[in-house]
């Protein structure tokens, strides 16, 4: 083994194009990607130039903020990057300093995306039969570890307006049935996400190269606070018809205001997901629980 180094001080100070960081290498220009740390001062930037291949500027530490090919800054902070496509104008900065990891190169971005285009449409009675075609896939790798295949989401409500997306849990008996099913997922081209921040729902990338209808698979065991949150809301939902009105407007609403930001059109409606299960478990005498709120900007 050896140590290396690819703190500032075994950097490169760079100025093009207006810029104020300093460049660590860790990969030499003959590898098929290049990876290099980048290190921006408080008050420093990546001037605006045009990626001479595709370029993923992963922050590590401190925050900042990027922009594209639209101008529009956006931020970013630890854990989050940004992807930017072969001759794509771009610039990044920070008021208060930032680390971040730049790969360029010819590579594939396994990383999970945040920003795209959000649509929510009319209901559509197709999607009890998206359902049913992922339901067939999976079911067969599963049907020795897990109870059943569950359709929950917006999509699985009569009546509500949702992305044309079906959410889909896989639902086994116990934590010991989790890692074994996790296995048989990837033996039918899902690959694991961890649980994207919410404990006890695993999620999934879909397969590579088969055609599915789009959907989220989600793995929860039975009972658990994640797999009563889905069935909970999809069942208020659909027996409320005003709470169901509303929350379809809220979603139309936030599609507009979230600008293709999916962690900001989630947020957003975060606040009105809490106040329908923290009544329906009342109602039902289920366990109280804590939901999350976010801290929102103002609109």
């Amino acid at each position: 083994m050896e140590i290396v180094r690819f703190d500032a001080e075994t950097s490169i100070p760079i100025a093009d194009f207006g810029s104020q960081f300093r460049l660590g290498p860790l990969t030499a220009d003959r590898a098929q990607v290049r990876v290099s740390v980048l290190h921006v001062p408080a008050g420093g930037m990546v001037g605006a130039h045009d990626a001479a291949s595709l370029q993923l500027l992963a922050v590590v530490a401190g925050s900042g903020w990027a922009s594209g090919a639209d101008g529009r800054r956006r931020t970013l902070r630890a854990g989050y990057g940004a992807v930017f496509e072969a001759g794509e104008r771009h610039e990044a900065g920070s008021d208060d300093g930032l680390t971040a990891v730049c790969v360029e190169g010819a590579f594939e971005v396994a990383a999970t995306r945040v920003t795209g285009e959000i649509v929510v449409i009319d209901p559509d009675p197709a999607w009890t039969e998206w359902f049913a075609a992922v339901e067939a896939y999976v079911w067969p790798a599963v049907h020795d570890v897990a109870l059943r295949v569950e359709h929950v989401g917006s999509t699985s409500v009569p009546g509500l307006a949702a992305k044309p997306i079906i959410d889909t849990d896989v639902v086994v008996f116990s934590e010991a049935d989790v890692r074994p099913a996790i296995d048989r997922l990837a033996s039918i081209g899902y690959r694991w996400r961890g649980d994207l921040g919410v404990t006890g729902r695993e999620a999934f990338h879909p397969p590579e190269g088969v055609v599915l209808p789009r959907h989220h698979l989600y793995l929860v065991v039975e009972d658990s606070k994640a797999h009563v949150d889905h069935w909970l809301l999809r069942e208020v939902l659909a027996a409320d018809p005003e709470a169901r009105d509303a929350y379809a407007e809220l979603k139309r609403t936030n599609q507009e205001l979230a600008a293709g930001d999916m962690d900001v059109y989630v947020a957003k409606k975060a606040a009105f997901v809490a106040e329908l299960l923290t009544r329906a478990r009342a109602e039902r005498g289920l366990q109280a629980e804590a939901y999350w709120l976010p801290e929102l900007e103002d609109s």
